[in-house]
């Protein structure tokens, strides 16, 4: 199914398309836009990402792609009411009000150089822009600019869905949150439509399960334990020791299938057979789409 307004730069993402969710597809259309607008300032956006077929009107292609995405997330993302569920929603704003707020600071941001200078920029934002980009990001706290890093002011004026992990250490800040999730802007697309593939009839609850389970080898990379294997300490994300394997250029996406099929097969015994069985069947065709394109080991 396509989604209109933005065009994409090959059959392949057509067809992608033709297989995956309106939500899906509107997301990867926010991906290609956004990676377009950062690699036109030298940035790097998703690996993932299809090239636009016509990169001429880029601000056109922003509110177009941001529009489609708040379609398809906005009314259950952006409506309730202040005081309910999330700290960062604004008294008396409509959903429609938010998406055409944060559409405004998009265009602005592009217009005024804040995707090459987004430090800079965000330290420009009112105190109401501020308020719609937390709402906009769900963040718990207000935004204090004058304390973020780039990444994290970068990540500000992206829509989620479209954010990235620009310094590859394995997660996204976002003003002054992190956020960690699977796949994400350093995921080659292979990889993403295997997993894409795989994970398309998986209910909701066990989505978050696996893409957690995605990303262990980061968070045990960071654990370490003494010569007796005792837990000593856990790596921070800012500590000159924390290490991304998964950045790596000889990790493999199917070595780390294949060992969840092991330690599903090992502990066999120790877990409900319904989790075993429902386990082994999503990892089993995540593995098996891997090995359907050459490219991956």
């Amino acid at each position: 199914m396509a989604i209109s307004g933005i065009s994409v730069g090959s059959e392949s993402a057509s067809n992608r398309y033709s297989r995956t969710d309106h939500r899906q597809a509107a997301q990867e259309q926010l991906q290609n836009v956004f990676t377009a607008v950062l690699n036109q300032v030298g940035r790097e956006g998703y690996a993932s990402a299809d090239p636009l077929a016509d990169r001429a009107d880029l601000p056109k292609h922003i509110g177009d792609s941001w529009h489609q995405w708040f379609d398809q997330v906005g009314s259950t993302r952006y409506h309730f009411q202040a005081g309910h569920d999330s700290p960062s929603v604004q008294a008396g704003k409509s959903a429609e009000e938010v998406r055409q707020d944060y559409e405004a600071i998009l265009l602005d941001a592009y217009s005024k150089g804040g995707y090459a200078n987004p430090i800079q920029y965000v330290q420009t934002l009112t105190r109401d822009q501020l308020k719609t980009v937390q709402q906009v990001h769900h963040l718990a706290e207000p935004i204090h600019t004058a304390s973020l890093s780039t990444e994290a002011s970068l990540n500000l004026l992206l829509p989620p869905g479209a954010q990235v992990d620009a310094n590859h250490d394995g997660l996204t800040a976002v003003g002054a949150g992190m956020l960690i999730g699977f796949p994400n802007s350093n995921t080659p697309a292979d990889v993403r439509d295997a997993w894409e593939a795989a994970i398309e009839n998986v209910p909701e609850r066990d989505r978050l399960t696996y893409e957690l389970q995605m990303m262990m080898p980061l968070v045990t990379a960071n654990l370490k334990v003494d010569e007796n294997g005792q837990f000593v300490r856990s790596v921070q994300p800012n500590d000159v020791d924390w290490t991304n394997p998964m950045n790596s250029a000889n990790y493999s996406y199917a070595k780390a299938a294949d060992e969840w099929l092991e330690y599903l097969d090992y502990f066999k015994y120790q877990m409900p057979t319904e989790q075993h069985t429902r386990d082994k069947a999503f990892w089993t065709s995540f593995r098996a789409h891997l090995n359907s394109s050459s490219d991956i080991t």
